[in-house]
């Protein structure tokens, strides 16, 4: 409803990208900046900085800054957070990085906000760093892609299944560069099982094990007030209001409670599913039948799976076992062909044959998109966003394939509520004629959070 407002700051801000493209071309190196475009003690000019604005410092925000410090070509200059202290700490390690990096005695170029639409509305920040938490993900992303910003969003893409068709869309609409916060892809050992999955290496897959780690309960918890400079009402959103009380906000128990996130068989276990689909995209374009058994919590203030065992079926005979971890599968994702398989996760990978893990791909073999190099898979997603935001390219981790991997989280859990078996249909963006699966793909947002 605000674009013929915003199309002026689109413009402004796509002619910056192109001259940022043009200066900054990479040479040799995908990620490494030329060093003729350097300016004063090697460092970017202002012009060509990658600006950003936080959005959501605990956690992972906190992880994320951490992860993007190590890149050269970035400025931090803004922090949204319903609390105050988390803010106040986050601006702190910022100034103190960029005083070091510019070698003074302080820094003050990094400005705190209590709403996170006075970020979006500044016209000097190219791109969002997403790190609230899930059930906020809808409202902010959304918002910051119609305000004309590059995105990285932390996954899952969304709490809720029609939600993430509404992102997709927008990111295509207004020619965003959207990463997902799915890193696994920018680690060598997943995108190496992934290439050999695709490439016929293991022969032709048969069946997927995914396993990712389980749920946990949490007792209830007497309300309270919450803490000074902490503005809940914000914090709760476009999710039901509960009275405050010392857990339901923090990590780990809100993962657990499904007004905020559908727990960890979406949230966590995306990132395994999404190797899945990166290694046979067929989990990911095609219609599947999916039934399950799970356990949930039999008291307290959590109710989404402790445990699961599911089984995903395609028409064309390809099968996906996902549990959680040891339930039986191990945690990862493990890709079995008719002539060998892989497994990996985050400790390593395995083959058999052994040999698998020395293949060097052929010059008839598809390769995948590979993130800059580093050590840090989230320092690699990072950078490889920023290479893309030069570029104008989709970074390793697309909108679609992020709200795919999601949707099949988001699947399995309604399929384990429902009790029966339920058929999810990608092309059609709903459950095959049926009509009270589709009534759990949305749910109606808190006043006045509503798009």
């Amino acid at each position: 409803m605000h674009t013929k407002q915003r199309k002026p700051r689109q413009l402004l801000l796509k002619e910056r990208r192109r001259f940022l493209a043009s200066t900054v071309a990479v040479a040799a190196s995908p990620w490494i900046i030329p060093r003729a475009v350097l300016g004063k003690d090697n460092r970017l000019p202002p012009s060509d900085r990658i600006t950003i604005g936080m959005l959501g410092v605990g956690v992972r925000g906190s992880d994320s800054l951490r992860a993007m410090f190590p890149l050269p070509d970035h400025q931090v200059v803004a922090i949204a957070d319903c609390r105050k202290d988390r803010a106040l700490l986050a601006q702190s390690q910022v100034q103190a990085h960029y005083a070091q990096r510019l070698g003074r005695e302080a820094y003050q170029g990094c400005t705190i906000y209590d709403d996170f639409h006075d970020v979006l509305m500044r016209d000097d920040i190219d791109v969002i760093w997403g790190c609230v938490p899930d059930h906020w993900h809808t409202f902010v992303y959304t918002r910051a892609i119609e305000a004309g910003k590059d995105l990285y969003g932390e996954k899952p893409l969304t709490r809720w299944i029609a939600d993430g068709i509404k992102i997709r869309d927008a990111v295509r609409q207004y020619g965003c560069v959207f990463q997902t916060g799915t890193q696994q892809r920018s680690d060598p050992k997943f995108r190496h099982a992934c290439e050999l999955a695709r490439n016929g290496y293991l022969g032709k897959v048969h069946t997927i094990y995914v396993g990712a780690p389980g749920g946990q309960s949490y007792p209830v918890e007497p309300p309270c007030d919450p803490p000074e400079g902490f503005d809940y009402d914000m914090w709760t959103g476009p999710a039901p209001y509960f009275p405050f009380d010392k857990k339901r906000c923090e990590w780990l128990a809100m993962y657990m409670i499904s007004h905020y996130c559908a727990g960890f068989i979406t949230n966590w276990g995306v990132h395994h599913l999404d190797i899945a689909g990166w290694g046979c995209p067929e989990v990911f374009e095609k219609p599947f039948a999916i039934e399950g058994t799970g356990v949930l919590p039999s008291d307290g203030m959590t109710d989404t799976w402790i445990s699961w065992q599911t089984e995903l079926t395609w028409a064309s005979g390809l099968r996906m076992s996902y549990t959680n971890s040891g339930n039986p599968n191990l945690q990862g994702c493990k890709f079995q062909g008719d002539e060998g398989w892989v497994h990996v996760n985050r400790k390593g990978i395995s083959a058999e044959p052994a040999s698998l893990l020395d293949v060097q791909l052929g010059p008839n073999d598809a390769p995948l998109h590979a993130s800059p190099p580093d050590a840090n898979p989230y320092t690699a997603q990072t950078a490889d966003l920023f290479r893309c935001m030069r570029t104008r390219q989709d970074p390793v981790s697309p909108v679609e394939e992020g709200h795919a991997a999601s949707t099949i989280g988001n699947v399995a859990d309604i399929a384990l509520r429902l009790g029966r078996k339920v058929e999810w249909d990608p092309t059609q963006n709903q459950f095959a004629g049926d009509d009270e699966a589709n009534t759990m793909l949305s749910r109606a947002a808190r006043s006045p959070w509503v798009l």
